[in-house]
């Protein structure tokens, strides 16, 4: 194993499970970049009708406009600037107007893309380890997972509030945002905290355990349409589903390598149908779950290519668009769920 990959796996594991785990076994690094076939961007393949399309790899170079000639011009006189890029993408929000934000984990920046206007901006950020993020009310919201905190921004960036270990965070990862409040999970102390758009904490749920509203380490949290909560609980392998006020309503899930299992589940995201979206974090895979957790179809693969992952992390879903973080690919990887036609 190179010094990169291993330094790489070592991050990993201290960055999701606040090094508290031992290290992560060994993962070969993908093959060389290749040219994805027609039917290797849809999935199930032919001759099964398609449910899931790959769109676009993104990142801040791919996302920007062709500099204009004057640009061009200025950067000859001046010099080039560094360019901007992604350094180990986490967290994906979609903000209400469509525009996307990633955490870097240790890119100390907000990634922020409006595919729309084919723009790309980046709020820096004081943290060292940039798990989740929101955005609501006008406000985004980050976590600093080495040194639990809970950050609110403005638009601009300027800092608005700080929540931290004085408010009884330790190691905050995962966070939505619903309606006027936050969830946010805390994977140390294996609970999920509610927190206004203020800043004040409006209660928590869960603990260490293995029984039904119990955790072990979790790592990242989703919100359905009907206001639903879903948690990674990455050690417990399993997902539980609460409702909004944290009570208890189900579990799916198991420990295992093959296709449904779990080993290190990662972000989650529900689509509009109602189907539940796990990253498999060291198989380089999505699983897509319906209501009652039966398997229904996985997506992606090992690699660098189009459509392939490489440790996987989060996840978003916004108006059936797939938003992977493709994190040791250093990128984002959008997908399209394909609804079946009458």
């Amino acid at each position: 194993m190179s010094a990169v990959l291993r330094a790489v796996l070592v991050a990993v594991s201290v960055t999701f499970f606040g090094g508290v785990l031992p290290s992560l076994p060994p993962v070969q690094r993908p093959p060389a970049p290749i040219a994805a076939t027609a039917s290797a961007l849809v999935w199930p393949p032919p001759p099964e009708p398609a449910r899931i399309r790959f769109v676009r790899a993104l990142d801040p170079a791919s996302a920007r406009r062709k500099p204009s000639v004057f640009s061009r011009l200025v950067r000859l006189i001046v010099g080039d600037r560094d360019e901007p890029r992604m350094v180990q993408p986490y967290g994906i929000a979609v903000a209400p107007d469509g525009r996307v934000y990633v955490a870097d984990t240790y890119g100390r920046t907000i990634h922020v893309y409006d595919l729309a206007r084919s723009s790309y901006s980046a709020i820096p950020v004081d943290g060292d380890s940039l798990i989740g993020v929101a955005v609501a009310g006008g406000q985004v919201f980050v976590t600093d997972s080495a040194s639990g905190r809970l950050l609110c921004l403005d638009g601009k960036g300027r800092e608005r509030w700080t929540r931290g270990r004085e408010t009884g965070f330790l190691r905050p990862t995962g966070l939505v945002a619903a309606g006027d409040r936050l969830y946010v999970v805390d994977t140390i102390l294996n609970r999920v905290v509610i927190v206004g758009l203020a800043g004040q904490i409006m209660g928590s749920f869960g603990e260490r355990g293995d029984g039904p509203g119990q955790f072990n380490f979790p790592t990242n949290i989703a919100r359905a349409a009907d206001g639903r909560i879903f948690v990674s609980d990455t050690m417990n392998f399993r997902v539980q589903v609460f409702d909004p006020d944290g009570r208890f309503l189900r579990s799916f899930g198991r420990a295992g390598d093959s296709t449904g299992d779990f080993d290190k589940a990662k972000g989650i995201a529900i689509d509009s149908a109602g189907h539940v979206y796990v990253v498999e974090g060291l198989h380089d895979v999505v699983q897509i779950f319906d209501e009652a957790g039966r398997l229904l179809l996985a997506f992606g693969g090992s690699g660098a290519g189009e459509g392939q992952l490489w440790l996987p992390t989060g996840i978003a879903i916004a108006d059936d668009r797939i938003y992977v973080a493709d994190s040791a690919n250093r990128r984002l990887q959008v997908f399209e769920y394909l609804r079946a036609t009458p």
